[in-house]
């Protein structure tokens, strides 16, 4: 078993570890309250899409079951990333672009816990890759992608709705 993980990590690419560690430094930041432009706030959003658009891609055959499956996981966790910010004191900022939001104590879990199983199913599709092609095993990871990709969705959409809904706060 010892050797079976020392595979993994060492044979782990570098990009992932990079990921890993600039997640949890985007996690623990969002622990404080702060001024952010939206643009930062984009990035997460957009690297959780790219990384499942890319799975969906190369991994699935792109069918109107996998795409619903998807959609429904997408929509279900920006539902959920929406109300985890909903009632978070957050107001536009007068910086430009710009957001002030209280602290974020979801974020690093949400974020260990998408790299976690993102991590594992691609370690499974090159172990295992017949695995992931059974239907429940396929299905979940096309919805849990959907899913930790539309939260960090959500929460964006939240932030971007409150910078045009308000005017900038004055400092």
């Amino acid at each position: 078993m010892t050797e079976f993980i020392t595979g993994v990590i060492t044979h782990t690419p570098v990009w992932v570890w990079v990921l890993f560690i600039f997640l949890i430094s985007r996690g623990i930041k969002a622990r404080k309250p702060a001024i952010v432009a939206l643009e930062k706030l984009a990035i997460i959003p957009a690297i959780f899409l790219i990384w499942d658009i890319y799975d969906l891609v190369v991994f699935r055959k792109l069918t109107v079951a996998t795409c619903t499956l998807w959609i429904a996981g997408l929509l279900a966790g920006a539902a959920l990333g929406y109300l985890l910010v909903k009632q978070v004191n957050t107001t536009r900022a007068a910086q430009p672009r710009s957001i002030y939001r209280q602290a974020d104590y979801s974020a690093l879990p949400f974020m260990l816990l998408a790299f976690g199983v993102k991590y594992v199913l691609g370690v499974m599709t090159v172990v295992s890759p017949e695995t992931l092609q059974q239907p429940g095993m396929s299905a979940f990871a096309i919805v849990s992608g959907g899913v930790f990709a539309g939260v960090f969705l959500g929460k964006f959409t939240r932030y971007v709705r409150v910078y045009l809904s308000a005017a900038p706060q004055v400092n």
